[in-house]
């Protein structure tokens, strides 16, 4: 009887999850794959299906954080890694991405990071925006107290598609900036993986609607449908 497992390795949300051992682990298989290698008691090789390319950053957390980091591509198409398909092929990032405007919520800079009010304003951005990369071993897990508050606040004014007014519901904690503040920007000469990010204009970020209500989890969740599904379609268009 034939068993269907799902294999990888995640890039982050885990003191083990990196690229490094992504590439080490997926790379691995493909070569064994390419080579035709079955196993001792099925000697053939086996079918190979692809589960998922995007990361999912809606996806549940309860195994852990990195089971928003499985894939090998981004929320936005873009390569996290490269890996030899065989044959002369490679992975190519998506073209024509949209992204929003330059700006990014960070902690005000006369913000007290003593304020009371700090912590809730975190775990409220939190609980509708992806902060997974903030956890423990995980790309932005060093952090200081500014720049994990910064994190969260941009996570969640990036996920309302940079809404009027999202940036401002932090008890005057937060404050939009032009400014990349990742630790990664070379402009801060660091090697840090950390990035904030800036999401993908998906033309619907004029009417968004209350972060409470179920609908506007529905639009980012129809929207990254549709956005991976036209993604996965021209990367297998660029195979052939």
């Amino acid at each position: 009887m034939p068993i269907i497992v799902r294999v990888g390795w995640p890039t982050d949300g885990d003191a083990n999850a990196n690229i490094k051992y992504a590439i080490k682990f997926n790379q691995g298989l493909l070569d064994r794959i390419s080579r035709g290698i079955g196993t001792p008691k099925r000697p053939t090789p086996p079918d190979i299906y692809i589960f998922g390319l995007v990361d999912e950053d809606a996806k549940s957390i309860e195994p852990g954080n990195l089971e928003r980091h499985w894939e090998v591509f981004a929320f936005d198409g873009a390569i996290k890694y490269q890996l030899d398909l065989g044959n002369n092929r490679s992975l190519t990032s998506a073209k024509g991405v949209r992204y929003l405007d330059r700006k990014w919520c960070i902690m005000a800079p006369e913000a007290n990071v003593m304020d009371p009010s700090l912590p809730k304003s975190i775990n409220y951005a939190c609980s509708y925006a992806d902060c997974t990369s903030l956890g423990y071993g995980s790309s932005c897990g060093r952090l200081d107290v500014e720049s994990n508050a910064s994190y969260a606040f941009n996570m969640y004014y990036q996920t309302m598609n940079q809404h009027k007014g999202s940036c401002e519901r932090f008890h005057n904690l937060s404050v939009i900036t032009t400014i990349d503040p990742s630790p990664s920007s070379s402009s801060r000469g660091s090697s840090s993986s950390c990035r904030f990010e800036i999401m993908i204009d998906v033309g619907r970020h004029q009417s968004r609607s209350n972060p409470g209500t179920s609908s506007a989890i529905k639009t980012k969740h129809y929207s990254l449908i549709f956005f991976v599904l036209a993604f996965v379609v021209d990367y297998y268009m660029s195979l052939t």
